[in-house]
């Protein structure tokens, strides 16, 4: 299980950081964006080293081997010239650290667990770990860094009893867990639990809410009830099988002391058996894989068996294919973009013939006149019609090359974002193995296919273009298998007054809970119960928190001549789950496609 951060835990790391660097030279910084690691070389023979895969999230502080690290990866340095280490700071409510290198800054962004490492000069990325688009921020080379911010309350200052008690009572009714997490400052995943547990009052909760909230002048109760036994300023709690670092115990029955955060982390990665966290270990795993740059590597043994490489295969090959379609779109597009002014050279061509008409012979495919700069054009001609008929036409071409250069930039824009889901997919699919969410991409796995036939000879069954599965409550939950899958499910396998789910802002499978009672809606474990489905099929499975929005199906309409899987929800709600593969397994095993 992978290390969660929240914006109390970054806000204390970036203390502890600063602490541990104050007054000390950054001599070396790499980027290893294949196994998503970013490696930091101090005076004082250390480095940091942060492992920002979705399955890890440690940062690691050990003795540096300098010299036979630059040997391996001199070429990959993103900084020339040791730099000053000034401070590490957090934003209030922000999962963001900033490292201050004089006039630049490192920049490392903990959302979820889509996490990135950028370098930034005057607020322009000279370098990123993981180029992609997240949530509308384009983060890519020599573009504008958008800073991430948060839309929660109370972020610089905890809320008075009344401004609590009001908005206390303005969530009656709903989760007051997802409320929380969703609308409060400081609030999270991690110390919900904490703040409920303190009673079904507001001013219980709000007291807790004091404790954690850096904004509180009383903030040294963290420790006095936390850790006074001890006096440890950092803490390990346990998370399933895994050890989770936290500046405080939440006072958890087992919770473990630790001197310090960068402490906990090691021995949290040690316990999780990543390869790397004792002084004399050399990273392995992704890490250990160069390029020309450094030294070969003896490659992992491919333990797949011959049908899911065949299947890995396929959807590679699917995947590059519509990459290299999406990356000539983008290129054409371009193109004409450079083409310049053509809609007034038609419309030009319009009105010299319209101006010139008595030089037009009747029946001419084409005709040499004198423009109005004085330098003479040939006009192509259409030989059946007369001047004024080829006039109407250039005009008619003309205003159609208009509506098409105001449309082309934001054309280009969707063909790029395309480029980068492609991208990114394949980048997906080289981590965390084929998915039903990336067959989706590529329009399902029948896409490949070009008969109805499989490649043993034998056809194929016809299917539904869902899946079921069967609530804990008994009601049956449908996903869609590709995007055009996703269509019919939608418009012609749910009923109006089925509960319709997606994923908020990310690819995914379109859920229909099936549901059928107008009057009211189903119960929140339901709803749910239906949300984890649409988080674990979709491209958000892997994050620590996922937002499902969900409506009648009633509520969903197809935009004219949208592409397969693209609709329009109204009236939306959302509902926030952790992603839980075993529960949804549980329910698929529950469910009439079990057998």
């Amino acid at each position: 299980m992978p290390i969660r951060y929240d914006a109390v835990l970054v806000r204390a790391l970036a203390s502890e950081l600063t602490e541990r660097l104050s007054g000390r030279r950054l001599e070396e910084l790499h980027f290893d964006g294949e196994s998503r690691r970013i490696r930091l070389v101090v005076t004082g023979s250390e480095e940091l080293v942060w492992l920002l895969h979705p399955t890890e999230g440690h940062l690691l502080e050990r003795p540096s081997r300098r010299e036979r690290a630059r040997r391996r990866t001199a070429s990959r340095g993103v900084l020339t010239g040791a730099r000053d280490l000034g401070s590490v700071t957090a934003g209030a409510d922000e999962r963001r650290l900033v490292f201050e290198l004089g006039t630049d800054s490192l920049v490392v962004e903990l959302h979820t667990n889509q996490w990135n490492a950028l370098l930034l000069s005057d607020d322009t990325i000279r370098r990123v770990l993981w180029p992609r688009r997240a949530g509308g921020r384009p983060l890519f080379p020599n573009a504008p860094y958008v800073r991430p911010g948060t839309a929660r309350q109370w972020a610089e200052d905890p809320p008075s009893a009344e401004e609590w008690s009001t908005w206390w009572d303005s969530c009656a009714g709903s989760s007051r867990e997802d409320s929380l997490v969703r609308e409060i400052a400081w609030s999270s995943r991690l110390n919900v639990e904490f703040l409920l547990a303190a009673g079904p009052t507001p001013g219980a909760v709000r007291d807790r809410l004091m404790m954690i909230h850096p904004g509180s002048a009383p903030q040294q109760t963290i420790a006095g009830t936390s850790s006074t036994s001890v006096g440890s300023v950092s803490w390990l709690l346990q998370r399933g099988s895994a050890l989770q670092p936290y500046p405080l115990s939440l006072e958890e029955e087992g919770a473990e002391p630790s001197p310090s955060l960068l402490t906990a982390m090691k021995t949290s990665a040690e316990a999780a058996g990543i390869p790397g966290t004792g002084p004399e270990d050399e990273p392995s795993g992704p890490i250990g894989r160069t390029d020309a740059h450094g030294p070969d590597v003896a490659p992992v043994p491919d333990r797949r068996r011959p049908a899911e490489r065949e299947e890995h295969d396929r959807l590679e090959e699917a995947l590059r294919r519509r990459l290299a379609r999406a990356r000539k779109r983008t290129a054409a597009l371009r193109r004409q973009l450079e083409e310049g002014d053509e809609s007034g050279r038609l419309r030009e061509s319009g009105q010299l013939l319209l101006a010139r008409k008595q030089d037009v012979s009747r029946g001419a495919d084409q005709v040499t006149l004198r423009g109005f700069d004085g330098h003479e054009r040939t006009i192509s001609l259409d030989p059946a019609v007369n001047a004024v008929r080829n006039a109407e036409r250039y005009f008619d071409r003309a205003r159609r090359r208009e509506r098409a250069e105001r449309e082309l930039p934001a054309r280009i824009e969707a063909a790029r974002d395309k480029e980068i889901e492609l991208s990114e997919a394949l980048e997906t699919l080289a981590l965390s193995g084929v998915s039903d969410a990336l067959w989706q991409k590529v329009g399902g796995r029948d896409s490949g296919l070009s008969t109805s036939s499989t490649r043993s000879g034998k056809p194929e069954l016809a299917r539904l273009p869902y899946r079921r599965l069967r609530s804990d409550g008994g009601l049956e939950i449908r996903v869609g298998r590709s995007a055009r899958g996703n269509d019919d499910l939608t418009f012609r396998h749910s009923a109006p007054d089925d509960i319709w789910l997606h994923v908020r802002q990310a690819p995914g499978a379109h859920v229909i809970l099936r549901w059928g009672n107008r009057d009211q809606n189903p119960p929140d474990s339901e709803i749910r119960a239906a949300a984890l489905v649409a988080a674990e099929f979709s491209d958000a499975r892997s994050s620590g928190l996922v937002p499902v929005d969900w409506t009648r199906r009633k509520y969903v309409r197809k935009p004219r001549k949208s592409s397969p899987g693209s609709v329009i929800p109204d009236r939306v709600r959302t509902v926030f789950v952790e992603p839980d593969p075993a529960h949804v397994r549980k329910m698929l095993e529950a469910g009439p496609d079990a057998s």
